[in-house]
C-alpha cells in the first residue's frame, strides 16, 4: 500500500475511533443523577440511550443526504456534529434537557459516520485491499471504545462534567478528515446530471443484498443476546459480578482487535465462507461462557465473540460493495445500518416473546441460532454465489456491456 493510500486510510478510519462515543457517558450516570435529584433516574439514563435515537434518524435520511452532499462533506458534517454534541455539555451542564439534546446531535453524527465510512472505503479501495481495510475499520472501532472509555473515566473521576472533554478527540479527527480525505463530487445519474432517485436504486439492488440484510439482522440479534445476557449468565455460574464481567470483556476485546488487523490472512483460510465462520465463532463464544465457570474460558468466550463480530461485520460491507455500484451501495449500506440498529433494539423483546429467560437459556438459544445461520451459509455456499455475481459484473465491464 502506497503512502498516499495509507494517509487516506488514516483519514477514513479515524472516524471509526468515534463510533462508540455514545456509550462513554454511561459510566457517569450515577454521578450525574446526584446532580439532578429532582429528575427521574430514567430520564438521566436516557443520556446513554438517546445517541441510538440520533443514529436511527441519521440512517433513515442518509440516502437523501448522500445524494446532495459530497462524501467528504458528509464525513466533516458527521464528525462536526459529534464534536459539538460531545463538547457542549463540558461548558453547558446545568440543564439536563440541553445535555439530552446534545446526545441526540452526537448520535446523529455517529449515524452518519457508520454509513459514510464504508462508502469512502468502497470508493477508494478495491478487491482484497478493500476487504482488509474494512476489517481494520472494525478494529479501530474497538480501539476507540477502549481509549474513549478509559480516558473518559479518568477525566470524570473527580467531576463528571470533565468526562465530556474526552470528546475533544473528535476535533482532532475533524482535522484528519479535512486534510487527508480528497475532495469528491456529488453522485449524479444520467446525462443531464439529475439527482439519483432512492426508490429507483432500491428496485435495482441485487437480490443477494436483501439476503445479506437478513444475515445482518441475525448477527445483531446474536451480538445483543451475548452482550445483554453476559453478566447474568456469568452470575448464574457463580463466577463473579460487575467487576469480573468488565474485566473478561476488556481482555476478551483483544480477540476482536487482533482479528480485525489480521483479517487479510484469516480470509485466506476462510476463503468465501468468512461470514459462516463468523457465526461459528459466535457459537463458540456462547458455549465457552455457558458451559464453564473458569475465567480463562470466559475470556476466550469473549475473544470468540469479538472474532465473530469482526469476521461478519467487516465482510458484510465488503460483499455489499461488490454487489453494488457506488449509487446502490449508498442505499444498501444505510439499509444495513438501519436493520442492525433495529435488531439490537428489539432483540430483548423477541427473546421475551418466545419465552426464553435471560442468562443461561438466552445463551443456549444464541448458540443454536449461530450454528443454524452458519449451516445455512455453508449449505447454500452464499459467499461463492456473491463472488460469482461480482466476477460476472467485472466481465461485463471489460466487454463494455455493463
Amino acid at each position: 500500500m502506497t503512502k498516499k493510500k495509507l494517509s487516506l486510510v488514516v483519514g477514513i478510519l479515524s472516524m471509526n475511533l468515534l463510533l462508540m462515543a455514545g456509550s462513554v457517558v454511561g459510566a457517569a450516570i450515577a454521578a450525574i443523577a446526584k446532580s439532578f435529584p429532582k429528575e427521574p433516574i430514567s430520564k438521566v439514563q436516557m443520556l446513554s440511550s438517546l445517541p441510538t435515537l440520533g443514529q436511527l434518524i441519521a440512517t433513515l435520511i442518509f440516502s437523501y443526504l448522500a445524494f446532495r452532499l459530497t462524501q467528504k462533506n458528509l464525513g466533516l458534517l458527521a464528525v462536526g456534529l459529534v464534536t459539538i454534541g460531545g463538547l457542549v455539555p463540558a461548558f453547558w451542564n446545568s440543564s439536563l434537557n440541553v445535555m439530552l439534546a446534545c446526545m441526540v446531535v452526537m448520535g446523529f453524527g455517529l449515524g452518519l459516520i457508520s454509513n459514510v465510512g464504508p462508502i469512502l472505503l468502497q470508493r477508494h479501495f478495491e478487491g482484497e485491499e478493500r476487504a482488509s481495510v474494512m476489517g481494520w475499520s472494525v478494529g479501530v472501532t474497538n480501539i476507540g471504545m477502549m481509549v474513549l472509555t478509559a480516558f473518559g473515566g479518568i477525566l470524570g473521576g473527580t467531576d463528571w462534567r470533565n468526562l465530556f472533554w474526552v470528546y475533544a478527540i473528535a476535533a482532532a479527527v475533524f482535522l484528519l478528515v479535512f486534510f487527508l480525505i480528497p475532495k469528491d463530487e456529488i453522485e449524479k445519474n444520467g446525462e443531464k446530471g439529475e439527482k439519483t432517485n432512492v426508490f429507483k436504486v432500491l428496485k435495482s439492488l441485487n437480490g443477494y443484498v436483501y439476503f445479506i440484510l437478513i444475515v445482518t439482522f441475525v448477527t445483531s440479534l446474536c451480538m445483543m443476546t451475548f452482550l445483554s445476557n453476559l453478566s447474568i449468565a456469568i452470575a448464574q455460574k457463580g463466577s463473579g459480578g460487575t467487576t469480573y464481567t468488565g474485566m473478561v470483556q476488556a481482555i476478551g476485546n483483544i480477540g476482536g482487535i487482533l482479528t480485525a488487523f489480521g483479517l487479510k490472512y484469516i480470509r485466506k483460510l476462510t476463503k468465501r465462507d468468512t461470514i459462516a465462520w463468523g457465526f461459528i465463532a459466535f457459537a463458540l463464544a456462547f458455549v465457552c461462557i455457558v458451559f464453564s465457570s473458569n475465567i480463562v474460558m470466559h475470556v476466550i468466550g469473549n475473544m470468540f465473540s469479538g472474532m465473530g463480530i469482526v469476521l461478519i461485520n467487516a465482510t458484510i460491507p465488503y460483499e455489499l460493495s461488490i454487489l453494488s455500484n457506488p449509487k446502490q451501495f449508498t442505499v444498501a449500506i444505510s439499509m444495513n445500518t438501519l436493520i442492525s440498529s433495529l435488531a439490537g433494539v428489539i432483540s430483548p423483546i423477541m427473546l421475551a416473546a418466545v419465552h426464553i429467560p435471560a442468562g443461561y437459556s438466552s445463551f443456549v438459544a444464541g448458540a443454536v441460532l449461530s450454528l443454524a445461520m452458519a449451516a445455512v451459509l455453508f449449505v447454500i455456499r452464499f459467499g461463492t454465489k456473491v463472488e460469482k455475481v461480482h466476477a460476472s459484473a467485472q466481465e461485463l465491464k471489460k466487454t463494455g456491456t455493463f
